[in-house]
């Protein structure tokens, strides 16, 4: 019995001495071992008061050693540098892009699913998404240019009369607003206004360009290096760029409010909703390369 409880007690001196001896090293204290301690360690197990006396002796050495506390310790001994909490805020870009649909009415094949025709304006809202995902904020002109051509009285001629209302209060609301996109539908035949490249079924693009604008060229320069750049991405989507002037037409489209004024359009009445989206996400990544200046 006597040697069962001689071995536990070593085992607590040792266990004891082990948390002393860290705790010193640790808080930089020199460290001298109690030669009393180490005497009674050497004595005999017979001996009647070892067990007591050393007992006695490990209580006064534990509770005579200073409590370190952790934190304490760390502020006193090292340089902590203050972690200030980083709030993962996304900052809202202003838009850049201003997507509208002088002829608003203009719409495309019935959808099975929903049972409706996708319209242009539908369509500019897909562009406006698709381009969210390369980090462009654009606006897309809910304002309804049907309505103030009936409340005017004004003929379907003066649809860009009123875009340019709409486009000038836009730039007004948003001055760093760059580019201007009207997206129509044009009224071709489907073996004209559809294109297969891989395995996507497109919707074909045309550009239109103004010649009665008198700084036409500055809008031309523009639209022929997004042709190029279709050209050699997507051969074959691109139907070129339609120049118009003279009598019954317009001759301007709104081109002369900016170079960046662009005037596309994208298939024709008989082209699907998966074919137009299609064709928006070409449209999309074009504007992006366009926008970056890599065109």
């Amino acid at each position: 019995m006597k040697k069962k409880i001689f071995k536990l007690t070593i085992f607590l001196v040792v266990l004891a001495f082990s948390f002393i001896l860290t705790v010193k090293y640790l808080s930089s204290y020199s460290i001298n071992l109690d030669d009393d301690v180490i005497s009674i360690l050497l004595e005999e197990s017979e001996n009647t008061n070892f067990e007591n006396r050393l007992i006695n002796k490990v209580i006064n050495t534990i509770t005579k050693s200073k409590y370190i506390n952790p934190v304490e310790y760390v502020l006193n001994n090292y340089e902590v540098e203050e972690v200030i909490p980083v709030i993962n805020e996304r900052k809202e870009t202003k838009p850049t892009v201003y997507i509208y649909n002088t002829h608003e009415n203009e719409k495309y094949s019935t959808t099975k699913e929903l049972n409706i025709r996708y319209s242009v304006k539908d369509a500019s809202n897909y562009l406006k998404d698709k381009l969210k995902t390369y980090n462009i904020n654009s606006i897309v002109e809910k304002g309804s240019i049907t309505d103030i051509l009936n409340t005017n009285n004004w003929n379907y001629a003066s649809s860009y009369k009123v875009s340019r209302m709409y486009l000038e209060k836009a730039k007004k609301d948003h001055q760093e607003l760059t580019y201007f996109i009207d997206i129509h539908r044009d009224s071709v035949n489907k073996n004209i206004s559809t294109i297969k490249i891989g395995n996507k079924t497109y919707a074909r693009t045309m550009f239109l360009l103004g010649l009665e604008n008198n700084n036409y060229k500055a809008n031309q320069k523009v639209m022929e290096k997004l042709e190029t750049w279709l050209n050699v991405n997507y051969k074959g989507l691109s139907r070129g760029i339609y120049e118009k002037k003279g009598r019954g037409v317009n001759g301007v489209y709104n081109q002369n409010f900016s170079p960046n004024c662009i005037l596309i359009e994208v298939g024709g009445e008989e082209n699907t909703y998966e074919e137009v989206t299609n064709t928006m996400d070409v449209i999309a990544e074009m504007l992006y390369e366009y926008m970056k200046g890599k065109l």
